[in-house]
């Protein structure tokens, strides 16, 4: 028998199986079985055992809202330290600003002053960013910004402290 005849065919034999049969003591026996059928729990247990499900899941899901309010505590403290870290690395680069400075003050060659507007610029981006960064200080596209702006301060020191050394 193919698969596309075979709805047809079960509504064909279906009827030839249907079977009908007197019953009449069939309601007797179930009322007898329900006299005979044990007393309904009282109503206290079931509110007894209610009570004590609810008692049961507030003890289970505990470490559940325990760790649901870690991640802010977390987000505080990763805060906390990656604003210790852009301070420590602010330092550096300000030493590193001391050091490169007074030779690219001196210097009247058009590469210095290429580098005095590239660093006024990066100084620029750097104070408008911490701005931004104040107002929203979970902003993670901003504060990724901050340190890219940091890390090319500090290259382009790097850099004219190289080129100075040379000439």
């Amino acid at each position: 028998m193919r698969l596309e005849n075979f709805d047809e065919e079960i509504s064909r034999v279906a009827p030839l199986l249907h079977r009908e049969w007197e019953s009449p003591d069939l309601w007797a026996r179930i009322a007898a079985e329900a006299k005979q059928a044990p007393p309904a729990a009282k109503p206290w247990r079931w509110a007894l055992a209610a009570a004590a499900t609810v008692l049961l899941a507030v003890v289970l899901c505990q470490p559940l809202f325990q760790r649901a309010q870690s991640p802010a505590l977390l987000t505080e403290e990763a805060l906390r330290e990656v604003q210790q870290a852009e301070a420590a690395y602010a330092r550096s680069i300000e030493k590193l600003s001391a050091v490169a400075e007074p030779s690219l003050d001196r210097s009247p060659a058009p590469l210095a002053a290429a580098y005095r507007e590239k660093l006024d610029l990066l100084d620029s981006a750097i104070s408008d960013l911490k701005q931004t960064a104040e107002t929203n200080r979970y902003n993670a596209y901003v504060e990724t910004q901050l340190a890219s702006l940091y890390r090319e301060k500090q290259k382009t020191l790097q850099d004219w402290i190289e080129n100075a050394k040379q000439n």
